[in-house]
């Protein structure tokens, strides 16, 4: 029986077509791409934190979606709201890239004695409210700064001078294969410095009425993703918060036998990190459930790994 052919929706940026990409070779069946521009690509200098609207990269392809104009959309998962819009599902998770983030530097600039290798004063693009808050916690001598732009746009502006470093997300770089010469790259402890909630992790969105694409498109899902990517998202809706909340969230399992989830927040003492152990990630997700029912502030972790930044491992 011949199958129809799905159209799969996607940003115009290098980042969400090499998604879209990927997603499409591996799409059992005919497929062809529409490029959709987002309000996140109209508004490119409007720093994230004054975007009030949640779905600022999503909401216009959500909307073709339930228009019948393509079948499927591929979004990074950080970027897509907590609450779909109605009559929409995730299909599938893709298999997660490296969840965390990485301080690209330029070399005048790098002072290798701090546990975050950054001069004082140094002007850090960081964008996202999590990775200023992340910046105060962990190097108060540095200054966050907005910089807006697709990842490639970012990183030519750290090398113009628009600012002395930039944080960004690992698994895009590493998709995109970049070269950062001349800035020095390192890579940030993901438990220590915690990714936005579904950090890594690609998924594609359908109509939940329609049966082919569901189907077709479900064979692409990963079970551990989703269940990782489900427990970190959890934390969003539980602090009412949207895509570009102050908040970060890692669920992971441990080779040795269970699973944990860090999670940064903020807190009655200010921007903390609580982690949560158990034995798997649905009894993970129980606990840090209750832990937020009772009202509690974050916590320390129980169990920090040593390192917070170190030299970035390669990524092409």
């Amino acid at each position: 029986m011949s199958r129809r052919t799905l159209v799969v929706g996607t940003r115009g940026s290098a980042l969400a077509l090499w998604q879209a990409r990927l997603v499409r070779a591996r799409l059992p069946g005919p497929s062809e791409e529409a490029v959709i521009r987002t309000s996140g690509d109209l508004f490119a200098d409007r720093p994230l934190a004054d975007s009030r609207n949640v779905g600022f990269f999503t909401k216009e392809i959500e909307e073709r979606l339930l228009d019948l104009r393509i079948d499927a959309a591929v979004h990074s998962l950080k970027d897509l709201p907590t609450a779909l819009a109605p009559g929409l599902a995730i299909a599938a998770h893709l298999p997660r890239e490296a969840p965390g983030d990485v301080l690209l530097v330029r070399p005048d600039l790098v002072d290798e004695a701090r546990p975050i290798p950054l001069a004082d004063g140094a002007r850090v693009g960081a964008s996202s409210l999590r990775r200023q808050a992340l910046l105060a916690m962990h190097a108060p001598w540095a200054a966050a700064r907005p910089v807006r732009g697709n990842v490639p746009t970012r990183v030519a502006k750290a090398v113009a001078g628009a600012c002395d470093a930039l944080i960004l997300a690992r698994a895009g770089l590493s998709r995109l294969g970049l070269d950062v010469a001349p800035l020095l790259a390192f890579d940030l402890n993901p438990t220590r410095w915690v990714g936005a909630p579904g950090q890594g992790v690609i998924v594609v969105e359908a109509r939940a009425d329609d049966a082919e694409a569901i189907a077709r498109i479900a064979l692409l899902d990963d079970p551990e993703a989703r269940a990782a990517a489900g427990a970190e998202r959890e934390q969003l809706a539980t602090f009412g918060g949207g895509c570009h909340a102050p908040l970060g969230a890692y669920a992971r399992r441990l080779d040795g036998g269970g699973a944990e989830l860090y999670v940064a927040c903020p807190g009655a003492a200010g921007f903390g990190i609580a982690r949560f152990a158990a034995a798997g990630l649905d009894a993970v997700r129980t606990a840090a459930k209750d832990w937020h029912a009772a009202g509690r502030p974050p916590r320390g972790s129980d169990e920090e790994e040593p390192w917070l930044c170190r030299p970035a491992q390669p990524w092409c």
